[in-house]
């Protein structure tokens, strides 16, 4: 079976993005149902143009600070662990690295929004976090 299950991309966290999850769900359970949540990202749709749309259940976005650095957010309408509007950063990079199947989305970021735009610090994080994982990654020239 080709395509079924695996999706057209590896989602993975980096470290910083595991700590958010970490603080914002102490329970295991509650951790896995944000994990599942992410993990519906590895059906992005290749060659995604749109400035907002919909993976399999949840809607997504371009931040619209961040335009052409391919950094979205992914909206979780559930409630976990008492947590509301719940949102996802993301990453999604066209690159395949050598040895690895699929190219990859990298989670940045867990958080609760609290105001419809993000604050400078988030906007700062979130870039700073793209800028180690690119240069860790991708090399010096990415």
């Amino acid at each position: 079976m080709s395509g079924g299950l695996e999706g057209a991309y590896h989602v993975k966290p980096v470290a910083a993005a595991i700590r958010d999850a970490q603080d914002l769900f102490p329970k295991y359970g509650d951790y896995q149902e944000a994990r599942r949540h992410a993990l519906k990202l590895r059906f992005w749709p290749s060659g995604m143009s749109e400035e907002r749309g919909t993976v399999v259940d949840l809607d997504w976005e371009w931040i619209k600070a961040m335009i052409g650095e391919k950094v979205g957010e992914l909206r979780i309408d559930d409630q976990i662990a008492g947590q509301n509007n719940l949102r996802i950063i993301f990453y999604v990079s066209d690159i395949i690295l050598p040895n690895e199947p699929l190219p990859k989305i990298w989670l940045l970021s867990i958080l609760q929004k609290k105001s419809w735009d993000f604050t400078k610090n988030d906007l700062r994080t979130f870039r700073t976090r793209l800028a180690v994982l690119k240069l860790r990654t991708y090399g010096p020239h990415n």
